[in-house]
């Protein structure tokens, strides 16, 4: 059972605890909402979970870049449209990705064709919903607690999630620490994460690409191969994020 639930943190378990952490309170602390939900689609925690978790990127891979996608449109219902409190809405969006990603993952095959067909409806998807999609805009806002009680409250949390770390596999790698924190950190502005994730879906394949060839092909050190992705991801991420944020500008003017 042990085993399992991961009980025993490694070195790498508890880096990515750190770097969730940290990318937790700058989200805490930070007042516009889509730096809020940048902190949630940039790949550090998914990185340094494909360190810690040791396996090769996947299908599985792909496809919790999705799952993680319809994750922050739960949340975002349940809280907006149901009326639901934000931490149940979370736990309901975490309790999803937990279920579906169990029932997937004996189940998804690990072939070539499979991995592209992932990566290429991630990208069709973000894509589409990068062009079309209509949030109403978040209000500006940060937490009000001191950083010596935040900072202990979030790291305990993702403490807390990172105990199914070995139960979800490659679906680890997407899984939605970040985003719980961001989540109840952008309670205001929901639509802001919902709007910044198609920029993980367009990006995220390219670098998923990138990194299984780089380690499966040529075999090179898993530090040195999320260095390759991470530098894809900021390439395709960064031109997208200004994108954004001059779309985001232009309505929000056009509202004045």
């Amino acid at each position: 059972m042990q085993n399992v639930l991961n009980l025993s943190f490694s070195f790498y378990d508890w880096l990515l605890v750190f770097m969730v952490t940290a990318l937790g309170v700058f989200s805490a602390y930070t007042k516009d909402p889509q730096l809020k939900a940048v902190a949630a689609t940039i790949p550090i925690p998914c990185g340094f979970a494909y360190i810690a978790v040791g396996l090769p990127m996947g299908t599985a891979n792909a496809i919790s870049g999705f799952m993680c996608f319809l994750y922050v449109h739960i949340v975002r219902i349940l809280h907006y449209k149901a009326k639901v409190p934000i931490i149940p809405s979370i736990a309901a969006g975490l309790a999803f990705f937990v279920a579906l990603g169990t029932f997937l993952m004996p189940r998804i095959p690990e072939g070539e064709p499979y991995f592209i067909a992932a990566c290429v409806f991630d990208f069709v998807v973000g894509v589409i919903m990068f062009q079309t999609q209509r949030y109403k805009s978040g209000v500006r806002y940060k937490t009000p607690l001191p950083v010596y009680i935040k900072a202990p409250a979030i790291a305990g949390v993702v403490a807390g999630l990172m105990l199914i770390k070995r139960l979800m596999g490659g679906f680890c790698t997407s899984f939605p620490m970040m985003n719980s924190i961001v989540s109840y950190e952008s309670r205001f502005s929901l639509g802001d994460q919902c709007r910044q994730l198609p920029l993980f879906l367009i990006a995220g394949p390219f670098m998923f690409a990138e990194m299984r060839y780089l380690e499966t092909l040529l075999h090179l050190n898993h530090w040195i191969v999320l260095l390759c992705g991470y530098v894809l991801f900021a390439c395709i991420y960064w031109p997208l994020n200004k994108e954004l944020k001059r779309r985001n500008d232009t309505n929000y003017n056009a509202k004045k």
